[in-house]
C-alpha cells in the first residue's frame, strides 16, 4: 500500500495544492494549437517563361519566350508587348533581358551568348532571265481504229465485272433460301 501512494503522490500533488485535475499523459489538448505554415506564393507565368531565341532582321530585334506553362512560343519585339508579356530590355554584355507581366518584372538570361549574323547573299543575274520550260511529252494521237477496239474491250470488262455480280447475288439468295428452310424444319 506504501508503494501505492508513493506512485500516486505526485499525480495528486497538483489537484492538492493549485486545485488543478491531474492530467492523463493519453489526454488530448483542450484547445489545438493550429500552426500555419509561410504560404508559397504560386509560380506565375512569368516564372516559366524561357528564353529560345534572339533575332535582328532590318534594324528589328525580336525575342522568343517560350511559355512551358502553356507549351506556346511567342516572339515578342524589343519595348513591345504581346499576350500581356513585354520585353522591356536586353542586356548584351551581361546577357539577360527583361521580361514584364501584370507590373512583375523578373531577368531572363541567356542559355548561350552566342550571336550569329545572317549573312546577306545578293541573287546571282544572269544574262538570261528566262529559265527554259522543261521539255512536254509528246502527245500520241490514236487512229479510229485503236479507240474503237479501246472501247470494246472496256465494255467486255465491264460486262463480265456485272456478270459476276448477278452470280453472286444469285448465289447469296440461293443461300440465305437454303438457310431459311433448314430453321423452317
Amino acid at each position: 500500500m506504501f508503494k501505492a501512494m508513493v506512485i500516486l503522490f505526485p499525480i495528486a500533488v497538483p489537484s492538492l495544492l493549485w486545485g488543478e485535475e491531474p492530467r492523463s499523459p493519453f489526454e488530448r489538448a483542450s484547445k489545438l494549437v493550429v500552426v500555419s505554415a509561410p504560404a508559397k506564393a504560386a509560380p506565375s507565368r512569368l516564372d516559366k517563361m524561357e528564353f529560345t531565341g534572339l533575332l535582328v532582321f532590318g534594324g528589328q530585334v525580336t525575342i522568343s519566350l517560350y511559355d512551358t506553362k502553356t507549351k506556346q512560343s511567342l516572339w515578342i519585339p524589343l519595348d513591345g508587348a504581346q499576350d500581356g508579356i513585354s520585353v522591356s530590355g536586353f542586356d548584351e554584355d551581361n546577357g539577360t533581358i527583361s521580361v514584364s507581366l501584370q507590373g512583375r518584372t523578373r531577368e531572363i538570361a541567356i542559355n548561350e551568348n552566342k550571336i550569329v549574323a545572317l549573312k546577306r547573299t545578293e541573287p546571282v543575274v544572269t544574262a538570261n532571265r528566262r529559265t527554259p520550260a522543261p521539255p512536254k511529252k509528246p502527245v500520241r494521237v490514236k487512229d479510229d481504229e485503236t479507240l474503237q477496239k479501246e472501247e470494246e474491250a472496256r465494255m467486255f470488262v465491264s460486262d463480265l465485272l456485272s456478270s459476276g455480280m448477278q452470280q453472286r447475288e444469285k448465289f447469296r439468295k440461293a443461300r440465305e433460301a437454303s438457310i431459311a428452310r433448314a430453321k423452317g424444319n
